[in-house]
């Protein structure tokens, strides 16, 4: 296969053109006709990553968060895309289109979630410009309690810590909203949606003190918790479209960058 075949399967699984504007995805690095036999599958594309996709010859990189976000006023050695250039691997990045594609990383979020807590069908949580929807909202099987779900939130996803506000309805939630990544601004859409509590990764202190103004249940499992399980739908959808391609979860890409004191 080559890089554009590649980049056909995710944009029609999850269409680049449906990016947020902001939004930096697609093919970063390389070129389209490139060959490729073998793809490293991670979150975000740094220096260990790319040394660990030339040590295992991959000939591309897809990702989740994007390689190159601000306009680069110059390429040296500190930036990932040296590396890229300099083992001729390419860099695929599916971002805001695969967290609002049916059956995206939002919808992966919750199959995995289902198999430790029950819950019925699946809504969008918010409305977006142009039809497109972001994070979902389900009802649980049976109500359950703010710790209780915190507990299955840090089992269901590995989380190294979480952190939690228990609002008004947190001794018996009923309905619940989830945002992978950074989602802690859709406070408002999951009250109007008539949920218990949001759960999100990467919550500022503003975002704490509206959980609290609102007397809302808020989770916070982490930004890299939240969305590490890309490299999972990523495996899924190339085996579904191309089942002869390798493909590797890294390593490194699969690896917090800091550490935590428990």
């Amino acid at each position: 296969m080559n890089v554009q075949q590649i980049y056909n399967i995710i944009d029609a699984f999850a269409p680049f053109s449906l990016q947020e504007s902001y939004d930096r995805a697609g093919l970063l690095v390389g070129g389209p006709d490139a060959e490729v036999h073998r793809v490293l599958l991670t979150l975000d594309i740094t220096a260990p990553v790319v040394r660990e996709a030339a040590e295992i010859g991959a000939d591309l990189i897809l990702a989740h968060h994007p390689v190159i976000w601000d306009p680069l006023k110059s390429v040296s050695p500190v930036h990932p895309v040296w590396h890229l250039v300099q083992h001729n691997i390419a860099a695929i990045c599916a971002h805001t289109n695969l967290d609002i594609a049916a059956g995206g990383l939002n919808d992966h979020f919750g199959a995995i979630l289902r198999e430790f807590l029950p819950f019925g069908d699946t809504a969008p949580l918010a409305q977006l410009p142009g039809s497109r929807t972001l994070g979902r909202t389900a009802s649980l099987t049976q109500p359950t309690d703010a710790q209780s779900l915190a507990e299955t939130l840090k089992r269901a996803f590995d989380c190294r810590s979480l952190r939690y506000y228990p609002g008004e309805h947190a001794d018996c939630i009923r309905k619940i909203a989830w945002c992978t990544g950074s989602g802690g601004d859709l406070i408002p859409d999951a009250i109007a949606a008539g949920t218990d509590a949001l759960i999100t990764g990467d919550c500022k202190h503003s975002v704490w003190a509206e959980a609290q103004n609102r007397s809302f249940t808020l989770f916070d499992c982490g930004h890299f918790e939240t969305e590490v399980i890309v490299t999972g739908l990523f495996r899924q959808i190339l085996q579904s479209a191309a089942p002869g391609l390798e493909t590797v979860i890294s390593q490194a890409g699969t690896k917090p960058f800091f550490r935590t004191v428990s």
